[in-house]
């Protein structure tokens, strides 16, 4: 019988400086391509030593092969989808990490996609100095990942989300951890 593991995520910058952790979430599915996770009311930890909590359940997608995550945040009127382009992801001792690159991209439950933190990104490649190739795949990546948001292929598909969320209750009602 599967028990419920959970996982932590570590957010970095590039120079290597913690900026965000998130303290617990379930494992929900792991392949060579990527890692799911849910939680609902997690504590998230800022490095400007702010906690907070997340209000609306979620799945989040690490890919360990991609610059970029995406998380469904379930709300009532649908699924609400909040995008970091970001490293690909190393899984350690139960840790998710990766390093954060400023810009989001978001797709609403109505379906609109915007991109966000076009100004962080564009100061913080000179402060962390990012370099040429970084900035080149990001760029790419954030391409295919608007491609993705607006035809709902790869991750956008609501079922994923909603399914991996129910696995996350499932395996949270049965209270058999495996650490």
């Amino acid at each position: 019988m599967e028990k419920l593991k959970w996982m932590r995520v570590m957010c970095f910058k590039h120079d290597g400086s913690l900026h965000r952790v998130w303290d617990k979430a379930a494992l929900i599915y792991e392949d060579e391509e990527k890692i799911m996770i849910s939680n609902a009311k997690t504590l998230i930890r800022e490095s400007d030593n702010r906690v907070w909590m997340a209000k609306e359940p979620s799945l989040s997608i690490y890919y360990k092969d991609r610059w970029f995550n995406i998380m469904g945040i379930i709300r009532s009127e649908g699924i609400h989808y909040y995008c970091n382009m970001a490293s690909p992801c190393v899984v350690d001792d139960n840790i998710i990490k990766y390093v954060d690159y400023d810009l989001d991209l978001v797709k609403t439950v109505k379906g609109e996609i915007k991109v966000l933190d076009e100004d962080e990104f564009r100061i913080n490649k000179f402060k962390y100095e990012y370099g040429e190739d970084v900035e080149k795949i990001l760029l790419k990546e954030l391409e295919l990942l608007k491609r993705d948001a607006f035809n709902g292929d790869g991750d956008f598909k609501d079922d994923i989300i909603y399914n991996g969320f129910n696995k996350f209750l499932e395996l949270f009602a049965r209270k058999e951890y495996e650490n």
